[in-house]
């Protein structure tokens, strides 16, 4: 799916609800924007809270919210 979004004053993109819908981006929602050569690419970042329940029954399931969100951002390179 393709479509054609205008740039607005100071960088502002008003991205067209199908694709907003089609990939279950909401106000206020955080996007990642990554450059590929001549491309922007902007995919729909995942937070804590949308990873619940991805570890399924298994005891990893005990780790606090702090525990988890130092780990994500230990990944990214970011500290707490």
């Amino acid at each position: 799916m393709e479509d054609v979004a205008k740039i607005m004053a100071r960088g502002l993109i008003t991205l067209p609800s199908e694709i907003r819908k089609k990939v279950g981006l909401k106000e206020g929602d955080m996007v990642k924007v990554e450059v590929r050569g001549e491309e922007i690419v902007i995919k729909k970042e995942k937070r804590v809270f949308d990873l619940k329940g991805a570890l399924g029954g298994s005891d990893l399931t005990q780790k606090t919210f702090a525990q988890i969100l130092a780990e994500e951002l230990k990944k990214e390179g970011k500290k707490l």
